[in-house]
């Protein structure tokens, strides 16, 4: 699922953005919680960050509402990601089996510029949780900042290799932290 999200999401980041445009292919169902072989559990409630949306079509001579995918990727101040579904039981449950946790801080909506000559890729910068060495609590380890394009990338694929190093905790050599 993985290689068609990826497939779908540089596809509509390429593509002129007008609402024509909008593909049927979308980057993940809309219903579900939890994609299998997604890095990030991402669930319906980021369906509009993720500009997948119902969009009226004509078929058939028949309106109906089709789901799209679009490009005006806009997570936003405040949107919090874990990287398993278990992250929405009890909290005291669900700090056993999260490992990592992005929550938005600042975000710009990537899409169409005027006139339509291109695309903004937009920008989101996020603070990167850990849970400390007793599972009691998520510890902020480090910021970064990259394009809605990437963040998405992030979403499904895994870190790029310059993020890696900010979600290690760095008490870990030395003993952890309570």
């Amino acid at each position: 699922m993985t290689k068609k999200a990826l497939s779908v999401l540089n596809h509509v980041i390429r593509e002129k953005p007008t609402r024509e445009n909008r593909l049927t292919d979308l980057i993940k169902a809309p219903s579900l919680d939890h994609v299998e072989g997604w890095y990030m559990c991402v669930p319906p409630c980021f369906n509009d960050a993720l500009d997948i949306r119902q969009t009226e079509r004509v078929e058939n001579k028949q309106k109906t509402l089709t789901w799209t995918q679009g490009s005006s990727f806009a997570f936003k101040a405040g949107d919090t990601l874990y990287d398993t579904p278990d992250a929405y039981k009890v909290w005291s449950e669900a700090l056993k089996s999260i490992n990592l946790c992005v929550q938005v801080k600042l975000g710009s909506s990537a899409g169409p510029l005027d006139g339509g000559t291109g695309r903004f890729a937009g920008s989101v910068t996020f603070s990167i949780l850990t849970p400390n060495d007793y599972r009691s609590r998520l510890v902020e380890r480090a910021d970064h900042t990259m394009s809605q394009d990437d963040f998405i990338r992030f979403l499904i694929g895994g870190p790029p290799d310059e993020m890696l190093g900010k979600m290690k905790d760095p008490q870990q050599e030395t003993g952890g932290d309570a």
